[in-house]
């Protein structure tokens, strides 16, 4: 064979591994970027789209066109099932745009971009303390806007005046077609062929995230474990730094600012809107009220009753609590072995079976859900709910104090609030 026909032939055959390549990327579509095939077996779970979700999760609400939408961070992501019979019923398609570890800028952001471009009828926000506390030596004045800009503003079709984003276009064609020839999305395409089991992470179409790993992890290490990798973690984010809910000389913060501009947005456009205090295990609670932040996690609180009594101009905003002290959030840990709660997963993450309920009490007929679980939060009950809140938690610590001394044991001595 002669130089010409070898160099022919070798190009030839890299050629067609390149196109086969891409159309085994298209096909597998491990990071949800393209939604065209769904086979059972071959591409059906996406261990891989959760590491991706800031890349095609907005693709791919985008592409669904929602009519519903649920926006927050990753408790809402695996908790709150866009499949719930309540959108079922009711003939509207939710959409999950839950971002874990994104800050409010990308979820309202990303939200603002899904609102402006298709007719959005229903929105639930989860709202987290975490997200919203602000350093004690803060100088950032929370009336500066718009937000400061991020990589991930180029993927939003619009700023957040709502003029067109020029970076959209550009930014879309990397999003959706580079990956078509990385090699790196190869190797998690085999990866999504090699893991179609129950027990590997996954990210459905409708951007909820089932926790298959998560019930694997419990089932195999156990419940205490999975708390005690946790409880640590969650400590040294409320410690690492000084916390409080406003900036220092100032009445809120710049993410309260944020969650304003979006209300205010919604609630011009007349879409019906619940905003969630998330559900957190008494456990974390604990934590909070171990680190100092009792007093702030509650000033928080009042800061979004105010929010919302100020934005809700067209009754169509409203505020729920679903993290008072009840049986729901209080599961016993040191016993439970490797078989799951039924609430929660860890401390900082509820189950969808625990988000079926939220959602039942929210969205349902007057009186459907568990009435002990949840209750609207108003200016007309809040100072009722907070002077029940430490004697609420104290009795939990007097019911299962082995449960109690369990978790304090694991944290350093700080002083309370």
């Amino acid at each position: 064979m002669n130089e010409k026909k070898f160099l022919k032939l070798w190009l030839s055959f890299a050629a067609l591994l390149f196109c086969g390549i891409m159309g085994f990327n298209y096909v597998i579509d491990p990071y949800l970027l393209y939604g065209h095939h769904d086979l059972k077996g071959l591409n059906r779970i996406k261990p891989k789209a959760g590491t991706h979700s800031l890349q095609s999760k907005i693709h791919a609400a985008h592409r669904m066109a929602p009519d519903a939408l649920i926006i927050g961070n990753s408790r809402p992501e695996m908790g709150l099932n866009p499949a719930h019979s309540y959108f079922i019923d009711h003939n509207l398609q939710a959409f999950n745009l839950g971002q874990p570890g994104s800050g409010l800028s990308v979820q309202y952001g990303y939200a603002l971009d899904i609102l402006r471009d298709h007719d959005i009828k229903q929105v639930l926000i989860s709202v987290d303390f975490l997200d919203f506390v602000t350093s004690a030596d803060s100088t950032t004045d929370p009336r500066t806007w718009p937000p400061a800009p991020s990589d991930a503003d180029k993927r939003r079709k619009y700023h957040w005046d709502g003029t067109e984003n020029n970076a959209y276009f550009l930014q879309s064609l990397k999003d959706r077609y580079f990956p078509l020839i990385a090699l790196g999305t190869f190797w998690d395409s085999l990866t999504t062929v090699a893991n179609q089991t129950p027990s590997s992470s996954n990210l459905l179409a409708n951007g909820f995230n089932p926790a298959g790993d998560m019930r694997h992890a419990t089932t195999h290490e156990g419940v205490k474990a999975l708390f005690g990798q946790k409880i640590p973690q969650v400590y040294n984010s409320f410690t690492m730094r000084k916390w409080q809910t406003d900036t220092p000389g100032y009445t809120g913060s710049p993410d309260l600012s944020k969650l304003q501009f979006l209300l205010r947005y919604l609630n011009n456009h007349n879409i019906e809107t619940k905003v969630f205090i998330n559900p957190y295990h008494i456990n974390y609670l604990d934590i909070i009220d171990q680190a100092g932040l009792t007093s702030e996690f509650w000033l928080w609180k009042k800061r979004l009753v105010t929010l919302v009594a100020q934005t809700n101009t067209k009754d169509t905003i409203t505020l729920w609590d679903f993290s008072d002290p009840t049986d729901y959030i209080a599961e016993p840990i040191l016993k439970a072995g490797r078989t799951p709660l039924k609430w929660f997963w860890e401390p900082a993450h509820y189950s969808q079976t625990l988000g079926d309920l939220m959602l039942d009490r929210m969205l349902g007929k007057p009186g459907t859900g568990p009435k002990d679980f949840g209750h609207p939060l108003t200016m007309e009950n809040f100072a009722r709910h907070q002077a029940a809140y430490k004697n609420k938690l104290e009795a939990y610590h007097q019911r299962d104090p082995e449960e109690y001394s369990h978790l304090t044991a694991q944290l350093p001595k700080r002083e309370k609030d």
